[in-house]
C-alpha cells in the first residue's frame, strides 16, 4: 500500500531542502563538505524526522558520510532558528546513488 504525504509534509521537506542547500553554501567552513549536494529531502508524517538525500561531486562518500552525520545537530538547530516550526525533524543523511546510476546510464548511452 502506498503512504500518501500530505501537501504540508511536501511543502516543509521542500523547505529544508532549500534552507540545507543554502547552509551548505554558506555557513559549513569544512571545504570537504563543499562538493555535497541536496538531492531531496523526505519528512515523515508526523514531522519528527526527515531523511536528506545527498551526492557528492569531489570527495570521497567514506569521507563526508561521517561529516555529515556528525554535524546533523548542527543543521538541526540552524533550520529551527530559520523555520516557523512548533519541532524541527531529527535529520538522517543517506547518500543517494539514484542521480550516479542516472549518471551511468548517460555516459553509457552517449557511447552508442
Amino acid at each position: 500500500m502506498l503512504e500518501q504525504t500530505s501537501y504540508r509534509v511536501e511543502r516543509i521537506s521542500e523547505l529544508i531542502r532549500r534552507e540545507l542547500t543554502l547552509l551548505l553554501k554558506t555557513t559549513t567552513k569544512d571545504p570537504r563538505l563543499s562538493g555535497v549536494m541536496i538531492t531531496d529531502v523526505l519528512a515523515s508524517r508526523d514531522l519528527s524526522s526527515a531523511k536528506v538525500f545527498y551526492t557528492v561531486t569531489k570527495e570521497d562518500r567514506t569521507v563526508v558520510e561521517p561529516i555529515l552525520s556528525k554535524a546533523s545537530g548542527f543543521f538541526r538547530s540552524r533550520l529551527s532558528k530559520t523555520l516557523d516550526l512548533r519541532h524541527t525533524p531529527a535529520l538522517g543523511f543517506i547518500f543517494d546513488s539514484a542521480s550516479n546510476t542516472g549518471a551511468r546510464i548517460e555516459q553509457l548511452l552517449s557511447k552508442l
